[in-house]
């Protein structure tokens, strides 16, 4: 737990000064959030209690009389602090000074540090620097069906306040427990700020996503050579990892998308046993991973399992191998009846015991249907390990 007072043993925020809101130095800290909108636009309720709140005011640049309504109203909503760097304003209106002394809402000055940095830095003081947790509940409200525009933008302004012309992320998975990770990469990042300014890095489930911010001029860098050049310099073993890579972004409404496309990207990648895979490769997994996702489809996926499984449990057959090798060649019988060893009519005859058990005698649906429930498996068969 962060209290506001601790916020002075930020050591590269230049000439930090309180000037208002003594009385709430032990209010505690969730977030640092950006605030430099157009106060007529501005969503009030992206802002919440716990909220550090860090601005240059350019907003009221030339328009002095925009500042201590835009305040007034933060405060009023209940943010934790407020840090103003004088970059525009180098003192504040009386009346906000007295609401801040009023509500308990510290304000503090700050000088020349890029505002950036501030939120890094901020960042690292509220999350700790050990680890890259915190944002798991952020990351699956992002992912839930039916999230809201303004829902999306209070996560975002968690997740990422500070944001760029574009980015990418990049999910990793390790192959197996990899409890070095994160603290190799944060060896890297502490050592090298320039691209700690770039990355965000949160651990979620077994995996550990990487939100990269690409800058103007730098949007046709090779993502994959990007990320094998940072795991490298991390020194992490690259064959305990499959890496899946999103494409490139620039509007942040789409973060739900690129972050299935990184995580669908790297789950693919384990299923197929390669080192990485990037989103425009994930062909069909671009579909059957929102289908595994889908409680009904499940449903049917396993009764059709079931019956084949038991048929065999029942009758010492092998059918559902049968299918298994029948799919991984293409649904060519010739070419799965040379990988099994067994006669072409053989194979034939159990395909046609799994349509009738499926109740699909003379379907010309059948071949993509047992397709789709053998990759179904497998990938449901995957979630079981984890």
């Amino acid at each position: 737990m962060i209290r506001i007072r601790e916020l002075y043993r930020l050591k590269n925020i230049r000439n930090l000064r309180l000037i208002a809101g003594e009385a709430g130095l032990e209010r505690t800290l969730t977030a640092a959030v950006l605030f430099e909108y157009d106060p007529s636009r501005m969503q009030l309720p992206d802002f919440y209690r716990g909220d550090l709140v860090v601005t240059t005011l350019a907003y009221a640049r030339g328009e002095e009389q925009l500042v201590a309504p835009s305040l007034l109203a933060l405060m009023d909503q209940g943010i934790a602090a407020l840090l103003v760097k004088t970059a525009y304003f180098a003192q504040l209106p009386q009346s906000v000074i007295a609401a801040a002394d009023r509500l308990g809402t510290p304000i503090f000055l700050f000088d020349d540090t890029y505002i950036e940095e501030v939120i890094l830095e901020l960042t690292d003081l509220i999350r700790g620097k050990r680890r890259f947790a915190g944002f798991d509940k952020e990351i699956d409200a992002l992912l839930s069906p039916g999230l809201d525009s303004a829902r999306q933008r209070e996560l975002l302004a968690h997740i990422d306040p500070v944001g760029a012309p574009a980015y990418r992320i990049y999910a990793l998975l390790p192959r197996e427990r990899m409890p070095g990770l994160d603290e190799k990469l944060y060896t890297l990042l502490s050592e090298d700020a320039p691209l700690a300014r770039r990355l965000i890095c949160m651990e979620w489930r077994r995996m550990l996503l990487i939100v990269c911010h690409v800058a103007e001029g730098q949007q046709k860098e090779d993502g994959a050579q990007l990320v094998e050049s940072l795991l490298a310099r991390a020194g992490i073993e690259r064959s305990a990892l499959c890496v899946g890579m999103s494409s490139l972004y620039a509007e942040r409404g789409d973060y739900p998308i690129v972050l299935r496309e990184a995580i669908y990207a790297a789950r693919a990648a384990s299923l197929e046993g390669r080192p990485l895979m990037a989103a425009d490769e994930l062909g069909m997994y671009a579909f059957l991973f929102p289908m595994s996702e889908n409680p009904f489809v499940v449903e049917q996926c396993r009764r059709c399992m079931a019956r084949i499984l038991d048929y065999d449990a029942q009758n010492r057959t092998n059918l559902f191998y049968t299918a298994q090798v029948y799919v991984e060649q293409h649904m060519e019988i010739a070419a799965a009846a040379k990988a099994l060893y067994q006669h072409p009519n053989t194979v034939r005859y159990r395909l046609g015991k799994i349509q009738k058990l499926m109740g699909m005698e003379d379907d010309a649906t059948f071949a993509p249907m047992i397709s789709l429930i053998i990759s179904l498996s497998r990938i449901l068969g995957e979630e079981g390990k984890e």
